[in-house]
This record gives C-alpha cells, structure tokens and sequence, in this order.
C-alpha cells in the first residue's frame, strides 16, 4: 500500500513557496534524551520552518514518519531555539518546557524508544534493527523520492533513490573507532559510504572536516559544502548580578572557576585535563574549581574516578546535566571554558562560551582552532604540561580580545545555507 504523503506534513504547503524544496529529515535524534546531533536537528528544523525556507517538512524516525502535531508548535520551537549542543534539560522547574516537549515529540512511540536502546547496546541487536529499518524505509519512502529531498543529520542514510544530503559532523568513527561501539562504528562508516557512493551532498560543519573528507575517500570538493553551525542566539556576555542565582546556587564566585561542557569520554581528553588540573592545584599554581557540565560517555570509567577524586578534594564539581538557562550563565561567568578535545568536528561549546565574553582553553590545529583562531589559548591536547600552563595563565591573566566572527552567526544563516544544498542537491537529478 502506498504511503500518503499528508499523514506525516509537520509544515503546511504556502502557496507562495512552490519554489522552495520538499525536505525529508532523520528525526531520530529528536526521540528520547538528546546528544548533540539531537540539539543540531531541532535547531535547524526549527529554522528551516521559522524563515519559510522549505515547503513542506517531514521527519522520519528509522521506521516511520514522526507524525506528533506538537512538534513544531511555537512552545517547542521556543526550546529548540535556545537547545545547546552538549547539554540537555535537567529535571528541574527551569526545565519543564524542554521536558514536556520531548514528551509530545516522543509520545506513541515508547515501544520504538526501547528498541532503538536496546539496539545501541547490542552488537546482534543493532545490525537486526539496521537491517530491518532499511527494509522499512525502502518501501514507505520510496513515494516520496521524485519530490523530496531527503537529509540525513546523523551520518545514517536509508536506502533513498531521490536526491539526498548528509551532514557529516565528524569522522571520528573513523579516526578513533575505540572511541566507538562496534555497532555505530558500522553503521556510521556505511553510510558515509553509501552517501559518496550514490553521489549525495554533503555538509559538513568546519573545514577541518572538509579535508579530512577529501583525503580519506579520494574525492572532488564539488559535493561537499562547509556549513559551520551557530551559537545559541541566547548566549551573550552577562553581568555578575545577572548570574548571581547561579553563581549562588552552586558556590561560585564570579570569573573564578574553570568549566568543561561536554560528554564525559575519552575523545573529550578530560584524563589528560584532570591530570593537569590536579598538579597545578598541588602545586598552588591556583585554587579556581573544575566545573564539569556533561552525561557520562562510553567507556568513561577511568575519567569519572580521577574527577570523582577531584570532588572528593573539594576541588571539582559535577553537575551533570543542566538546563540551557543556568548554562548560560556559567558560560558567562566562568574565567575559562577548558575544551582541549582529541577530536572534534566543530567544538560548539568552545564557540557559544566565546559568544558568552568568556575565554576558552583549546587544541592547536582543531576545528575549534579554525574558528577561534588567537581569541583562544591553543595547546598541544597530549601534553599535560601544557594544559597546566594555560589553565596557570588564564587565572592569573586577563586579556581583551576582539571577538571571533563566528560568535555572531546564526542558526537562520545555518539553516539558509543547507537549504541552498538541498536546491544543488535537486539540481544534481537527472532528467
């Protein structure tokens, strides 16, 4: 039976916009507890329907059209504007928004939740669930094929015979596979893969990805478009009285205490920044705490024993998740957000606490370094010393550097340029 285009429109067609694109979007990351990828897709859903950039919208989620009616109502569009890209909403009055509009994105589909979770912990699992979600979208998408362009946020492409887009974030699958379960490590490689083998666009978000793209797979630039993201446009320097709730609320002081926003995991390097932050505090090098913003990440062990002895010291806290609001302020308030990732694809924490006036500890040669450029304090990532130094340095300095441009970016330019790949995308077709 043929699938009725109507029953999943979450945008309603605008007789003024005939010339604007169809668009099919993996809505997978929206369903349960967000990552970051999660964050990236309702922000640009939520843009792409704010500024008429689309014609009609529709999300797929693996094995059938995200269909709840509360998707894009104005309240869930309130909270996609202001999603971060590292953290999500805490269980706390702030956040009731957040919470009941992921309620109604994800409600129906309980059922599929469990199978998606289960799938992520099972190696047997996951190519079951891989197979049998290929299968499904094969048939149930093929109506949409000869008007639709379809975007795949999270390197996962269905079989699509129609003009297709995947945002490649990163390639760290690839590069630092023991960062990954086996199963997604699969699953991520073939559809990049599949991506450059049936000739889809693809956006990535630095320049630094953009290479690496090129030289891993051998290809011509002329499927590949940079599309950097945007801070949240809530991020902004404030005032001490304007976070003083916050600062109070967890016993800081006002530009004295250093911040990690991000998944706790080895590819965020928090070992090697523990280590540093434990002798400088040893040596009194200084006496700011470590503040750790972020879920706890695959294989994360060893990080969450050195940090659970920091905090045993007195000397760091772990706040896990927060709501974007307190967020903000601890961008805006901290000394220096220390971010010396491994690895990264475009580094939006170090990028929104930059927008927020606050400095920001980062890796030489990263995307975050592409970026930031001399705003920030560069470090050679592996090497300890290093880190120390710049973490020494930064509370005992204050410097006055011009912003970065990317600070000022938004998500309407972000969502205005990925419509401009789904026009290449449908002009690439053949006739």
């Amino acid at each position: 039976m043929t699938e009725e285009p109507d029953t999943a429109d979450l945008i309603s067609d605008q007789s003024s916009a005939s010339a604007l694109p169809n668009v099919i979007i993996g809505g997978t990351p929206l369903l349960g507890r967000l990552t970051g990828i999660g964050h990236y897709t309702r922000q640009l859903v939520s843009a792409l329907h704010r500024y008429q950039l689309v014609s009609r919208l529709r999300l797929w989620g693996d094995i059938s059209f995200i269909d709840d009616d509360a998707v894009l109502t104005d309240e869930t569009i309130g909270v996609v504007a202001g999603a971060n890209a590292e953290t999500v909403a805490a269980d706390v009055d702030s956040a009731d928004a957040d919470s009941n509009a992921g309620k109604r994105l994800s409600s129906g589909s309980t059922w599929k939740q469990a199978i998606r979770q289960q799938a992520a912990k099972s190696y047997t699992a996951a190519r079951w669930y891989a197979q049998i979600s290929e299968r499904v979208a094969a048939y149930r998408l093929k109506p949409f094929t000869r008007d639709h362009v379809y975007h795949s946020p999270n390197f996962i492409l269905p079989p699509y015979p129609g003009p297709k887009v995947i945002t490649v974030h990163d390639l760290s699958v690839l590069r630092y596979p023991e960062f990954h379960r086996h199963q997604m490590v699969e699953i991520c490689e073939a559809g990049i893969r599949r991506a450059i083998e049936e000739d889809a666009q693809i956006i990535v978000d630095s320049d630094v990805v953009r290479q690496e793209l090129l030289a891993e797979f051998s290809l011509i630039d002329v499927n590949i478009t940079t599309v950097p993201l945007a801070p949240d446009e809530r991020c902004r320097p404030r005032s001490e009285a304007e976070c003083r709730s916050t600062l109070r609320r967890f016993d800081l002081s006002y530009g004295g205490f250093f911040l990690f926003v991000g998944t706790v995991e080895p590819r965020k390097n928090l070992s090697r920044v523990f280590e540093a932050y434990r002798v400088g505090r040893e040596e009194k090098l200084f006496d700011w705490p470590l503040v750790v913003v972020g879920g706890r990440g695959w294989k994360s062990a060893s990080e969450h024993e050195a940090l659970e002895k920091l905090c045993d010291r007195g000397w760091a806290r772990y706040l896990y998740y927060l709501d974007d609001l307190t967020l903000h302020d601890l961008y805006a308030a901290t000394g220096l957000l220390v971010f010396p990732s491994l690895y990264e694809g475009f580094g939006l924490p170090a990028v929104e606490a930059a927008a927020s006036g606050s400095r920001v500890l980062t890796s030489l040669g990263s995307a975050m370094a592409e970026f930031l450029g001399d705003f920030a304090t560069l470090v050679d990532p592996l090497d300890v010393e290093a880190i120390k130094k710049g973490l020494y340095e930064s509370s005992v300095t204050d410097t006055n550097q011009d912003l970065p441009k990317v600070v000022n970016r938004t998500w309407q330019e972000v969502a205005t340029e990925t419509a401009a790949v789904y026009q290449k995308a449908l002009g690439d077709r053949p006739s």
